[in-house]
């Protein structure tokens, strides 16, 4: 059943989601760490910092990857396609809505309820 595909889906990107979240708070640690080491004026390896944040960058690029499937998913859950969905629920309202105008307007009896 795709429902309980989907869901299977979600939870292991939610998974991979935290796991992320828990290594940029690490690479945030060593960004502090290598900052307050400058500000007390130690010399800080330039291959240290780049390696960080390349691992920074990297790490941000697969959060947003992950993110997108996340509301891919999401999307797929609710049966949307594309980038719009129509409401109906909304639709059938302001239909309803509409219907009543016009029902007022042009004279009860003449518009089907």
């Amino acid at each position: 059943m795709i429902l309980i595909h989907l869901e299977e889906e979600m939870s292991r990107l939610e998974y991979e989601r935290d796991e992320i979240v828990a290594v940029l708070k690490d690479l945030g640690e060593e960004i502090r760490r290598l900052k307050a080491q400058i500000e007390d004026g130690a010399e800080v390896s330039k291959t240290e910092t780049g390696k960080l944040m390349s691992d920074v960058r990297y790490w941000m690029r697969a959060s947003h990857e992950t993110e997108a499937q996340i509301a891919n998913v999401r999307r797929k859950q609710k049966g949307l396609a594309g980038d719009w969905a129509l409401d109906l629920d909304r639709a059938r309202d302001e239909i309803g809505c509409r219907m009543a105008r016009l029902r007022r307007c042009c004279g009860a009896g003449r518009l089907p309820e």
